[in-house]
């Protein structure tokens, strides 16, 4: 798999005093758009890129927004809602709602931050409060966040950067028999799990992902599928990276659990392509780490 690089520029529009997408600017006032450039952006469960085009429209990025003196910093540990969304289109362009301007006090900087997905985006449960964005995931989106950016003065002309990164790790679950005596014994396979906190919290602040709650299973969420003796895709599942538990189902043959040897934790923003071979007798695992960025090999066995 390839890396994914989305490179875009952009000028974001809107309204700034206090609250500035609430309170329009006196009628003598020049508004001044802000220039935003999504430096880069690899987002997403899993998505691919053309020439630095999303292929698929991301909806839902949360713009949060502080403006400041110019000579303190953002406490985004104070922010509890999200000042604007942001759409990322198949064709380059990304918008935020409603439109962003500067500040017409020349002493006050505006500071960006932002993060995906959204309140209810992808059916993952969202909540913003001082300064930490709480999710729910299913294991089929990621979560991707951009630190403070800041656009200086009213008449600057250098853009604000958002450079996005993930925070899960992708797993891509690949699977076959190693002959027919296996398919037989093995049946369909109907789901391969990987164990994952849920709960997940994001501090704004240092851009830390953080695990709460007790881990559960997350599905690829494929219908049941017959083995070949050629490697296919049995999905792909996102999880909070860490100890990586894999566990499989067939038709024939209840759950088996298994811990990866050679790949004992997963890494934010790398893609693990995880082979699972059936035999008539055993399964027999192994785990490569492909793009998103370059990493380790792994192999194990599980009776």
């Amino acid at each position: 798999m390839k890396k994914v690089f989305l490179i875009v520029s952009l000028i974001i529009l809107g309204c700034t005093k206090e609250a500035p997408e609430k309170i329009p600017p006196p009628p003598d006032e020049i508004q001044v758009p802000i220039g935003f450039g999504a430096g880069i952006i690899n987002t997403k469960a899993p998505i691919e890129s053309v020439s630095g085009v999303p292929s698929t429209q991301i909806d839902g990025i949360q713009i949060l927004r502080q403006d400041v003196h110019k000579n303190s910093s953002p406490t985004w540990s104070t922010v509890s809602s999200v000042t604007a969304t942001a759409s990322f289109f198949t064709n380059g362009n990304f918008i935020v709602n409603p439109l962003q301007y500067h500040n017409s006090n020349q002493n006050n900087y505006s500071h960006f931050t932002a993060y995906y997905p959204g309140v209810n985006e992808n059916s993952v449960a969202t909540a913003l409060s001082n300064g930490v964005a709480t999710f729910t995931i299913t294991g089929q989106e990621d979560i991707i966040s951009a630190p403070s950016a800041t656009a200086q003065g009213s008449s600057s002309s250098i853009p604000v950067a958002l450079t996005f990164s993930h925070k899960l790790s992708q797993l891509q679950i690949y699977i076959k028999a190693d002959n027919e005596g296996a398919i037989a014994a093995w049946g369909d396979i109907t789901a391969v799990k990987a164990t994952s906190p849920t709960v997940l919290t994001l501090n704004i602040t240092s851009q830390t992902l953080a695990e709460n709650g007790t881990p559960l299973d997350l599905s690829t969420g494929e219908s049941p599928q017959a083995l070949t003796t050629s490697f296919a895709s049995f999905g792909t599942i996102l999880v909070y990276p860490g100890t990586l538990t894999i566990k499989v189902t067939s038709a024939n043959v209840p759950e088996q659990t298994v811990t990866i040897t050679g790949l004992s934790s997963t890494t934010a923003g790398h893609a693990h392509r995880i082979d699972l071979t059936f035999t008539a007798t055993a399964i027999n695992f192994s785990a490569t780490l492909t793009d998103w960025v370059n990493g380790t090999t792994g192999s194990g066995t599980v009776e």
